[in-house]
C-alpha cells in the first residue's frame, strides 16, 4: 500500500498533508515512511550539511522518519535548474533505486513529489514521469480558493490519462462557513467520483490536529487492499502463448512501462525485445499517447463498411509515401489477418485472369502468423505449427536460403525452388516470404540476391510475389523495409507490428494496382472484412507513429545499436555452446547448440535485470530504437554471462 502525494500547484499544504497522513497510518497501526525523493531549498546548517526542511517535518511526528531525499539543492526553484546549477542531472532510476531500497521494511510508503504534476526534473522528464514509473495510487492536493475547481478538474484528466489511479483528493485550508467554499467543495463532489478529504486552517505547526480529520475521512486508506496481482488466478485461468495451461511458465506482473524500461512488481527491466518486435519507439511515448488520447475522445471506433475517417485516410498516406511503388492499402486487425488477406488477394486475383492456380510456394523456416492459412505456409517440419499439418492446405515448400546475408552469393541455393517452379507452374498462385529476415522460424538472415532471382521466377511463370515485412518493416534491419536491400518490388507487402509502435493491434496488407484492377473487373469485390478493419484509434496512433519514425533518426539509431551488438555479442562465438551469432540492423541473435531451458533462463535475466524471451536455441535481442547504448552493453554482456553459466542450459535438445 503505496501512495505518491502531489498537488495543484506549489505551496498549497501538501508537506503538511504528507506528515500529517503518516502520523495518522502509524497511530493506526501499520508502519510507515515518508521520502521526497527531490527538495529544492535545502538549508546549510553550522556544520555544512545541507537539511531538508520538509523531512523535518516528516521527523516531528514520527522520529525516525528523518531519511535525507535523494537530491538536495540550495536554490527555491524548480528541480531541474537548481540541479542544473548545482552541475548535476536528476535520474529517475536512480530515484526508484532509491524508493525501494529506503522503504523495503514498511508497510505504507508516501512519495511526496515537487511542486506539481508537470514540475521538470530534467530536460525531458516530469514529477509526472516519476509517478507514472512508481505507480503508486495519488493523492492530490490542493487549496480550497477561487479556481480550484478548474485545476482539480485538469490535474485528474491528466492523471487519468496517464494511467494513474487517484485515491482521494484533500481539498485543504477549507471552511465550512463560507459560501464560495462550500460550493467548490460541492461541485467537486458531484463531478468525481474520488474520495473528498477537507481540512481546516490548520498552522503548520498543529500538525497533529489534522490527524483526527484523516483518520475518519480515509479510513478506506487504512485497510490493507486485496490482493493487486492475483497472480493464482492468472496461472489458474488465463492461458498465455506457447504455454502449457496446467503448467504455466512463470509470468512477471507489470505496473508501468517508459522508455525502454518495463518495471514489474519486483522492479526494473531493461527491454531487449520491444514487446515482440513491435515497440520500436519503446514505451509511454508522449506524442503516440496524445495521438490516441485526441482520437478516444473524437470516436474509438466505427464500421469500416460505407464509412471512412480522417485516421485511415492519413495513415493511407503516409504508408503510399513510404512505398510508393504501391496504391492500394487493405487494413486488418493482426498480422496473421494481414498473411490472410494476401493470400485471399493471390487466390482470388488468379481465378479472375482464368488461371486454376490453388497452391502458395514458399520456404522452410518461415514464420507467418497462427490463424490457419497463416499456418498453412508457416514450416510444416521445424515450425512451432506441425501439430496441425493433418488439417492445413497443403502448400509446396522449398528449402529454406542458404546463402548468409553477410557472404558471397551462391546461386546454387536456387536450384531446388526453379524446379519446383517448373515442376508446379501450373498450381502456384503466389509466393509468400519473409524478405532478409526468417523471424519466429529461426532468426534467419539470407542474402538479398535471392529475393531479386525470386522476382524473376514470379515474372516467368506469371506467380505473384508476397513479401511479409510485418517483423522487419519500419526499420527494423537497417531498411526501412527489408526488400529495399535487394531492390525488387513485391506485388503485395504486408505490415504490422511496429506500425503502431506497440500501443494496439494493427496491420495492412498493401498491393499495387494491377492487383486491384483484375479482382475488380467486372463489379467484383474482395471477399474479406475484419470487424475493426481500420481501428481509428489505432490508425490515429500509427499515423503519428510513421510520422515520428520521417522526422526522427531511426537509421542513425539502427546503425548504432547494429555496431553495439556486432562488438558486444561477438565474445559469445568463443563460447563452446554457441553455435552461430549474426547481427543485422537491430536485431543481434546468439544461436546455441541446445535448447535452453526457457524458465531458468527467463528468470536468471529478470534477476538480472533485463527482459530477454529465448525461444529453442535462440537468445535474441531486438531492443526499441531509443535504448541507451550503455544499457545495449548491459544487454549483451547479460547473455554472455547467461550462455557462460551451464545451469541454464539444458542438457539434451
Amino acid at each position: 500500500m503505496n501512495f505518491f502525494i502531489t498537488a495543484t500547484d506549489t505551496d498549497v499544504g501538501k508537506t503538511f498533508v504528507t506528515a500529517a497522513l503518516l502520523s495518522a497510518i502509524n497511530q493506526n497501526g501499520q508502519r510507515a515512511i515518508a521520502l521526497k525523493p527531490v527538495q529544492t531549498g535545502c538549508e546549510n546548517t553550522p556544520n555544512g550539511k545541507l537539511v531538508a526542511p520538509d523531512v523535518q517535518q516528516y521527523r516531528s511526528v514520527v522520529a525516525e522518519n528523518d531519511i535525507p531525499p535523494c537530491y538536495a539543492f540550495r536554490l527555491p526553484a524548480s528541480p531541474h535548474y537548481a540541479a542544473q546549477l548545482e552541475n548535476q542531472v536528476i535520474e529517475i532510476p536512480k530515484i526508484l533505486s532509491y524508493i525501494k531500497q529506503q522503504s523495503s521494511d514498511y508497510d505504507v510508503t508516501l512519495i511526496e513529489g515537487a511542486g506539481g504534476i508537470f514540475v521538470p526534473l530534467n530536460q525531458k522528464e516530469t514529477m509526472l514521469d516519476l509517478m507514472i514509473q512508481c505507480h503508486y495510487s495519488v493523492i492530490l492536493v490542493c487549496p480550497n480558493i477561487l479556481g480550484v475547481i478548474n485545476s482539480v478538474l485538469m490535474s485528474i484528466e491528466t492523471l487519468h490519462n496517464h494511467g494513474l489511479s487517484i485515491a482521494a483528493l484533500v481539498l485543504n485550508f477549507d471552511d465550512e462557513n463560507d459560501e464560495i467554499f462550500c460550493c467548490n467543495r460541492e461541485y467537486l463532489q458531484q463531478h468525481t467520483d474520488i474520495p473528498l478529504i477537507t481540512l481546516p486552517r490548520f498552522a503548520s505547526a498543529d500538525i497533529q490536529q489534522a490527524v483526527p480529520y484523516l483518520q475518519k475521512q480515509l479510513s478506506h486508506l487504512f485497510r490493507q487492499p486485496e490482493n493487486q496481482w492475483d497472480t493464482d488466478f492468472d496461472r489458474q485461468h488465463l492461458w498465455h502463448p506457447y504455454t502449457n495451461a496446467l503448467n504455466p511458465l512463470p509470468t512477471y506482473p507489470v505496473v508501468s512501462a517508459s522508455n525502454y524500461h518495463i518495471y514489474t512488481t519486483s522492479g526494473r527491466l531493461i527491454d531487449g525485445m520491444s514487446s515482440w518486435w513491435c515497440a520500436a519507439q519503446g514505451y509511454n511515448n508522449q506524442a503516440l499517447n496524445q495521438a490516441a488520447i485526441k482520437q478516444l475522445h473524437q470516436f474509438s471506433h466505427i464500421m469500416f463498411a460505407g464509412l471512412t475517417h480522417q485516421p485511415a485516410i492519413e495513415l493511407g498516406k503516409k504508408l503510399l509515401q513510404l512505398l510508393p511503388d504501391f496504391s492500394r492499402v487493405f487494413y486488418s486487425d493482426s498480422g496473421s489477418v494481414a498473411v490472410e488477406v494476401a493470400l485471399k488477394l493471390a487466390l482470388q486475383y488468379q481465378q479472375k485472369i482464368a488461371v486454376q492456380k490453388t497452391k502458395i510456394l514458399t520456404v522452410l523456416g518461415g514464420y507467418h502468423g497462427d490463424t490457419l492459412g497463416a499456418m498453412s505456409v508457416c514450416d510444416p517440419v521445424d515450425g512451432m505449427h506441425f501439430l496441425f499439418n493433418g488439417v492445413l492446405a497443403q502448400h509446396i515448400f522449398a528449402p529454406r536460403p542458404t546463402c548468409r546475408f553477410d557472404q558471397e552469393f551462391d546461386e546454387t541455393c536456387l536450384a531446388e525452388i526453379e524446379q519446383l517452379f517448373a515442376q508446379h507452374q501450373e498450381e502456384i498462385a503466389a509466393v509468400i516470404i519473409e524478405p532478409i529476415v526468417q523471424g519466429a522460424g529461426g532468426m534467419w538472415f539470407y542474402h538479398p540476391k535471392y529475393l531479386q532471382h525470386l522476382r524473376k521466377l514470379c515474372n516467368q511463370y506469371n506467380a505473384l510475389l508476397i513479401f511479409d515485412e510485418i517483423a522487419t518493416g519500419f526499420g527494423r534491419t537497417g531498411k526501412l523495409f527489408a526488400y529495399q536491400h535487394a531492390d525488387v518490388v513485391p506485388d503485395i507487402i504486408c505490415v504490422g507490428k511496429a506500425l503502431t509502435a506497440g500501443y494496439m493491434t494493427l496491420a495492412a496488407t498493401i498491393c499495387q494496382e494491377h492487383i486491384a484492377e483484375v479482382i475488380s473487373q467486372d463489379n467484383g469485390v474482395f471477399m474479406h472484412g475484419p470487424t475493426f478493419m481500420a481501428n481509428p484509434l489505432a490508425c490515429a496512433v500509427a499515423a503519428k507513429n510513421i510520422e515520428l519514425l520521417q522526422q526522427g533518426n531511426w537509421q542513425q539509431q539502427v546503425q548504432r545499436i547494429e555496431n553495439i551488438m556486432q562488438a558486444h555479442l561477438a565474445p559469445c562465438k568463443r563460447l563452446p555452446e554457441t553455435q552461430d551469432v549474426r547481427v543485422l540492423g537491430a536485431i543481434g541473435v546468439v544461436e546455441l547448440k541446445e535448447s535452453v531451458d526457457i524458465q531458468t533462463i527467463q528468470a536468471f535475466f529478470v534477476e538480472k535485470g533485463v527482459w530477454i524471451r529465448p525461444f529453442g536455441r535462440l537468445i535474441y535481442l531486438m531492443p526499441p530504437f531509443i535504448i541507451a547504448d550503455e544499457d545495449l552493453i548491459y544487454l549483451c554482456q547479460t547473455i554472455f554471462q547467461a550462455i557462460s553459466y551451464q545451469k541454464y542450459r539444458r542438457k539434451s535438445c
